[in-house]
């Protein structure tokens, strides 16, 4: 006698990986339209707190591109986006110690992480 086996709560984890996903690239798209408004208020003048939050908005960004990873494998799909948003804004933390046309790389690499959260977001609405 076989016994069926019952897929529902792989499906229900699956609903609930894409839509964990879709909230951490939402979190990274805002996340990293604070840090531009961030820098640019230090640039402007707001001080060293303006610095400092970026700093910590940007650690803490980083963090949520890497776990980007654990809903993509989860929700089988996107996984290869999920996994080059964390090592692309792995490459852009990196940079931020880098001089001159290095260092410049920085601010254009979070562009890129902006365009890929913006697409995970996009693809796992």
């Amino acid at each position: 006698m076989t016994v069926p086996i019952d897929i529902a709560p792989l499906s229900r984890t699956r609903r609930g990986a894409v839509r964990a996903q879709h909230a951490l690239a939402l979190l990274i798209v805002a996340a990293v339209v604070l840090q531009v408004y961030l820098i640019g208020a230090y640039i402007f003048g707001a001080g060293a707190d303006a610095l400092e939050a970026h700093r910590g908005v940007g650690f803490t960004t980083h963090m949520l591109e890497v776990l980007t990873i654990v809903p993509a494998l989860l929700a089988r799909r996107d996984r290869l986006l999920a996994l080059a948003l964390g090592v692309l804004g792995t490459v852009q933390l990196a940079l931020v110690d880098g001089d001159g046309w290095v260092g410049g790389l920085h601010p254009l690499f979070a562009m890129v992480v902006l365009a890929l959260a913006f697409t995970l977001a996009r693809r796992s609405r």
